[in-house]
C-alpha cells in the first residue's frame, strides 16, 4: 500500500512523507500501478492506495481489518481471539508480532501494548466510538458488529514512540515511497521456546516474560526489520472518507 506518514530511520532519525508498506485492509482500495517483482514471488506486483465508503445498507458478509495500522495509534482488535482466549488476556507491555508464512515466516506489523478495553461485537461501534478513528468503525467494528454478533473480545492500542512502554514502541516495515519494485516482507529468527516459524495460520503466545526479555525479543524484530534495510513505520495517515 502507498500511505502517507512517519518513520524512524536506520540512524534513529525521524522522517514524514509517502510510505510503501504490506498491511492489511479490507475495505475499498484504488490500484495505483504494477510493479516489477524481479522474478521473485515475495516482491509485490500490485500498489494500491487504501480508502473506504461508509456502508448504507449494513456490513452482512464484509470481512474486518485487523490490525488496524491507521490513526495515531495502532489497533488489534480481533484475529484469532475467539479460538485462542489468551489472546484476550494480554498484559500491559506485550509485544505482538503478526506476519504469515510465505515459505519463511515474515513479518507485517508489531503492536507493543499500551492499553486495552473489552468489548462485545454486537456493541463494537459504539463503545469503541470513543477509542479508534471513524474509519475503524467502519471497516472494523461495523463488520464485526454485523458478522459476530455475541463474540467478546479485547481492544488493544499501541504504544507509539512518544508514549512507549519499556522503551518499546509499534511499528511496521517500510521503505520510502517511489521506483519501480517494492519490498519483501522481511524474514523472521527468534528463539524457538517464544516462535514457531513454521506456524502458517495460528497463534503462539509465551506468557510471563519479564519485561527486560520482553525488550529483547522487540529488539531483535527491530534489527531484523533494519537488516533488510527497511524503515520503522510508526504512523500510518486513516484512508480518506469517499462518497458512496
Amino acid at each position: 500500500m502507498e500511505m502517507s506518514g512517519r518513520w524512524i530511520d536506520e540512524d534513529d532519525g525521524t522522517g514524514t512523507g509517502d510510505l510503501w508498506a504490506w498491511g492489511e485492509w479490507e475495505a475499498e482500495s484504488d490500484l495505483l500501478r504494477e510493479l516489477d517483482q524481479l522474478g521473485d514471488p515475495g516482491f509485490p506486483r500490485y500498489l494500491w492506495h487504501p480508502y473506504y465508503v461508509k456502508r448504507q445498507h449494513g456490513y452482512r458478509g464484509l470481512h474486518n481489518t485487523d490490525p488496524f495500522i491507521f490513526g495515531e495509534r495502532f489497533l488489534y482488535s480481533n484475529c484469532h481471539q475467539q479460538w485462542k482466549p489468551r489472546l484476550r488476556t494480554l498484559p500491559r507491555g506485550s509485544v505482538i508480532a503478526l506476519g504469515s508464512k510465505k515459505g519463511e515466516w515474515v513479518l507485517d506489523t508489531v503492536l507493543v501494548v499500551a492499553g486495552c478495553v473489552e468489548y462485545v461485537a454486537d456493541a463494537a461501534p459504539f463503545v469503541l466510538a470513543d477509542r479508534a478513528p471513524e474509519a475503524f468503525l467502519d471497516v472494523t467494528a461495523g463488520p464485526l458488529a454485523a458478522n459476530d454478533a455475541g463474540a467478546s473480545f479485547r481492544l488493544y492500542w499501541g504504544a507509539t514512540p512518544n508514549d512507549p512502554v519499556d522503551g518499546m514502541f509499534s511499528f511496521f516495515p517500510a521503505v520510502r515511497a517511489g521506483g519501480d519494485v517494492g519490498f519483501k516482507r522481511p524474514s523472521i529468527e527468534l528463539p524457538e521456546w517464544c516462535f514457531t516459524k513454521t506456524l502458517h495460520m495460528g497463534a503462539k503466545s509465551t506468557p510471563g516474560l519479564t519485561p527486560d526479555a520482553l525488550r529483547g525479543l522487540w529488539e531483535k524484530l527491530v534489527g531484523q526489520v533494519r537488516d533488510a534495510d527497511l524503515l520503522l513505520g510508526t504512523h500510518a495517515v486513516v484512508p480518506e472518507r469517499r462518497a458512496a
